[in-house]
């Protein structure tokens, strides 16, 4: 299960430029990748300086997101969905092979 999670993590950043609709050198930088992922992945300002991470207001799990959680959209990015589909057939593949 490791090696599983390990090879679709290395999929998943070495196609990551291509999915989100960035460049590839944003993604060599962490202050650049913060920056541009900051907002679609739910990090929500306090006011002073810090935040957190929002867990239903988030533009990747939703489809045509308005600002906020809407039931009716979520889990229904089609990157998400594309996502999940990878997984589920690379599972497939590493296990019948």
């Amino acid at each position: 299960m490791k090696a599983q999670r390990s090879n679709t993590a290395t999929r998943l950043r070495r196609h990551s430029a291509a999915l989100f609709g960035i460049s590839e050198s944003d993604m060599l930088r962490s202050e650049v990748r913060k920056e541009k992922f900051r907002a679609r992945i739910g990090w929500v300002e306090n006011g002073v300086g810090s935040g957190s991470y929002s867990t239903v207001d988030v533009e990747i799990l939703h489809k045509d997101y308005t600002g906020s959680y809407d039931f009716r959209t979520a889990f229904l990015n089609p990157i998400l969905m594309w996502v999940s589909r990878m997984v589920d057939y690379f599972g497939y593949l590493l296990n019948n092979g």
